[in-house]
C-alpha cells in the first residue's frame, strides 16, 4: 500500500539489485501493520457497530439510482483518491440536524472503527441512514436494505459550505485576525500540484512575530536561491492530470480516461492510459540517451487508492517532460498535450516521425571540445553511489507516507472522539438536580474540548495532505530521475571495435585476391565493404560524441535538480512550523475554558 508499484516491464529492463529488494521487502513487512488498525475494545458490546454477517455496507447502493444531493455533498468534501475524511463525513452529517448520538451511530454503521478514509459506497449509505433517521425511521443496515429502493432523500442544507476551496477553519471558535502573508515565493517547480482536494496552504492563526519573521527571512534567502536556478524555475508550464467524471467501455472492461490540462497552453484534452505508454514508447526510440521518468504500471482489478497513485505518476511523467530543455519541445509531446482528437484516430491518419535524435542533428566539432575530459570518472562516481540511492530514496517514500497515515489515524480517532463527546453531552445535559449551575458548566466545558478536537482533526488532515502531496511526490520526482539515469548507460552500444577487426579482415583478403579466378568482381566487393564499414566506423564515432555529450547534460540537469531537495525540506520545515503553531494555538484556546469547568461539585443545601 505504501510504496508506489513498479514497472514489471520496462523499457529499461535490467538486473535486480537485491540490496534494493531486500530492503522494500523489510519496509513493506514493516509498514503492514497499521498504527491504527486494532479495533477498539473496551470490553462490552457495541449495539451500533457495523454487522459482522460479511455485509459490505459500501457496495449496499452500487446499483441504486441516488438523488444528485448525494454526489453534491461527496464533491464538495473534496475527494483524494475517491475517498473523503471521517472529519469530512462527520461535518456532512452535522448539516443534518439530528442529535450527536444519532450521527455517531450512522458513522459507527456506515464506516469500519479502524478507517481514516470514506469512500463514495460507504459514504452513500451514511447519507441514506441520514434520510432515514429523518423521516423517523429505524436506522439500521437491515432497514437500509429493506428500503433500499425506496429511500427518502436526506436534507443537508447548506452543503456547499463544505467546499474546500472557501472554508476556513474557524469552527465556532471566533474570528481571529490573520498575519499578513510572507513575502510570496515563486512556484516551485518541484513542489506538487494544487492538491486534488482543494485544501489551502495559508496559515489560519496568528504566529508569534519570532516564528513569522525567521519564516520571511527563510522565504527570502529561498528567493536568492532561485535565482541560481532559473533556467529551470522560468518554465511557466504546470500540467494536471484528472480522472474524467465517467469511465468508458464494456461492462467488465472499463477503462478510466484521464483529463490532461496544460495552464499556459490553454489546453484541456482527454487521455487513456495507453496514450500515455505510446507516448513513453516514442519518446524511448527517439530519445533513449535522455533522461526519461517511468511510467506508474497498468493493472487489472485496480482500486480507487491505486488509481490515485497512478495519477499521480502521470503527473509527475508529463510535468518533467514538459521542464526538460530537449523534451519539452518535441512535436509529439505538443500533440499530446494539445491535440482534441483522440491518439487512437490521430495514429490512423499520422505516422510518427520515430527517427533516434542522433540521426537529426548535425555533430559538429565543437561538440566534443565542449565534453569534460573526466566525464568517465563523474559517470563512475555516480554509478557507484547511485543503487544505495535508490533504495534509501525509496525507504524515505515509504517512512513519509508512514508518518502521515499515522497524522490521518490520529485526526480520524480525535474526530471521532469530538463527535463521541457531543453524543455524551447531549446524554448528561439535564442534571437530575434541577438548577444545578457546576454541571452545566461541565456539559459547555466538555462542548468546548469537543470543538477544539474537531479542529485538532482537521489541522492534521492538512498537515498529512500536505505531506503527501508535497513532501512526497517531490521525493518520488528524484527518487524517479535517480532509478531513470541508473538505467542510461545500459543503452549505449559501441561497434566501432567490430567494425575495425571486420575492415582488417577484409584488407588482408584485398592484399591476397590478385592472383585468384573473379579477382576483379571479388576486389570491388570487398572496397565497397570496406568503404561502408569506415562510413559506419565515423558515423559510431560521431554518435558516441553526441551520446557522451547526451550522457554529460542530463548529469548536469541532474546534479542541478538536487538542489530542489533543498527547497522541499525548506518547505517541509516551514509546514511543520506552520502546524505546530495552530496546534499549539488551539490547545492554549482551550486552556482557560477546561479551567473554567468546576471541580467543586458539593450538592446544593436542601
Amino acid at each position: 500500500m505504501l510504496e508506489e508499484e513498479y514497472l514489471s516491464s520496462s523499457f529499461f529492463d535490467g538486473s535486480e539489485n537485491p540490496l534494493a529488494l531486500k530492503l522494500n521487502d523489510d519496509v513493506s513487512q514493516t509498514l503492514s501493520t497499521s498504527l491504527f488498525s486494532e479495533p477498539l475494545d473496551i470490553g462490552i458490546g457495541n449495539p451500533w457497530d457495523r454487522p459482522t454477517g460479511g455485509v459490505d455496507v459500501g457496495s449496499i447502493l452500487s446499483d441504486v439510482s441516488l438523488p444528485e444531493i448525494y454526489a453534491q455533498a461527496f464533491a464538495y468534501g473534496g475527494p483524494v483518491g475517491g475517498t473523503v475524511t471521517i472529519s469530512t463525513l462527520n461535518r456532512v452529517l452535522s448539516l443534518s440536524g439530528l442529535q450527536h448520538a444519532t450521527i455517531e451511530k450512522i458513522l459507527n454503521l456506515a464506516v469500519p472503527a479502524t478507517s481514516t478514509h470514506v469512500n463514495r459506497g460507504e459514504f452513500n449509505a451514511a447519507l441514506a441512514l441520514v434520510g432515514l433517521a429523518q423521516k423517523n425511521m429505524d436506522v439500521s443496515i437491515d432497514n437500509l436494505i429493506a428500503r433500499r429502493e425506496d429511500l427518502p432523500e436526506p436534507s443537508l442544507p447548506n452543503v456547499e459550505s463544505l467546499s474546500y476551496n472557501s472554508r476556513t477553519l474557524s469552527l465556532s471558535m471566533g474570528s481571529r485576525a490573520r498575519q499578513p502573508a510572507a513575502p510570496s515565493i515563486e512556484a516551485d517547480p518541484w513542489a506538487a500540484p494544487a492538491p486534488a482536494n482543494g485544501l489551502s496552504d495559508s496559515p489560519y492563526s496568528t504566529m508569534t512575530e519570532a516564528v513569522a519573521s525567521s519564516m520571511s527571512s527563510h522565504a527570502n534567502d529561498v528567493l536568492v536561491r532561485r535565482e541560481e536556478f532559473r533556467w529551470y524555475l522560468n518554465h511557466r508550464e504546470q500540467i494536471t492530470v484528472d480522472f474524467a467524471s465517467e469511465r468508458e467501455g464494456f461492462l467488465f472492461m472499463k477503462h478510466v480516461n484521464y483529463i490532461v490540462e496544460c495552464s499556459f497552453r490553454s489546453t484541456r484534452v482527454i487521455r487513456r492510459y495507453s496514450d500515455f505508454w505510446w507516448l513513453m514508447e516514442c519518446l524511448v526510440k527517439k530519445y533513449p540517451f535522455r533522461i526519461l521518468p517511468a511510467l506508474p504500471p497498468k493493472k487489472i482489478g485496480v482500486d480507487e487508492a491505486f488509481l490515485e497513485k497512478r495519477r499521480k505518476g502521470l503527473t509527475r511523467f508529463l510535468n518533467y517532460i514538459a521542464r526538460h530543455p530537449v523534451l519539452r519541445h518535441d512535436v509529439l509531446f505538443e500533440m499530446f498535450i494539445s491535440e482534441q482528437t483522440e491518439i487512437a484516430v490521430w495514429r490512423r491518419n499520422n505516422t510518427p516521425d520515430l527517427t533516434e535524435e542522433f540521426l537529426k542533428k548535425r555533430v559538429p566539432p565543437e561538440l566534443e571540445r565542449r565534453i569534460p575530459d573526466d566525464l568517465d570518472n563523474k559517470l563512475e562516481k555516480v554509478s557507484k553511489r547511485i543503487d544505495a540511492s535508490i533504495v534509501h530514496y525509496r525507504h524515505l517514500c515509504s517512512l513519509l507516507e508512514r508518518m502521515a497515515r499515522r497524522r490521518e489515524g490520529l485526526a480520524s480517532d480525535l474526530s471521532r472522539y469530538s463527535m463521541t463527546l457531543n453524543a455524551l453531552v447531549e446524554n448528561e445535559r439535564n442534571c437530575y438536580i434541577d438548577d444545578c449551575y457546576p454541571c452545566t458548566q461541565v456539559t459547555y466545558g466538555m462542548e468546548q474540548v469537543s470543538s477544539h478536537l474537531q479542529r485538532a482533526s482537521i489541522l492534521l488532515e492538512e498537515e498529512a495532505s500536505v505531506m503527501l502531496e508535497n513532501v512526497l511526490e517531490g521525493l518520488k520526482r528524484h527518487r524517479d530521475l535517480l532509478e531513470v539515469l541508473e538505467r542510461k548507460d545500459r543503452l549505449a552500444v559501441d561497434t566501432t571495435e567490430t567494425l575495425n577487426d571486420r575492415i582488417a579482415a577484409n584488407q588482408a583478403k584485398l592484399s591476397t585476391e590478385p592472383g585468384k579466378e573473379n579477382a576483379a568482381v571479388d576486389a570491388e566487393q570487398l572496397s565497397a565493404s570496406i568503404q561502408k564499414d569506415r562510413e559506419d566506423v565515423e558515423i559510431q564515432r560521431q554518435r558516441s560524441v553526441f551520446v557522451r555529450h547526451c550522457l554529460n547534460a542530463e548529469l548536469t540537469l541532474f546534479h542541478k535538480s538536487a538542489a530542489f531537495v533543498s527547497l522541499l525540506y525548506q518547505n517541509f520545515a516551514n509546514h511543520q512550523i506552520k502546524y505546530a503553531q495552530q496546534l499549539h494555538e488551539n490547545w492554549k484556546a482551550l486552556s482557560p475554558k477546561v479551567y473554567e469547568m468546576p471541580i467543586d461539585m458539593d450538592l446544593p443545601d436542601a
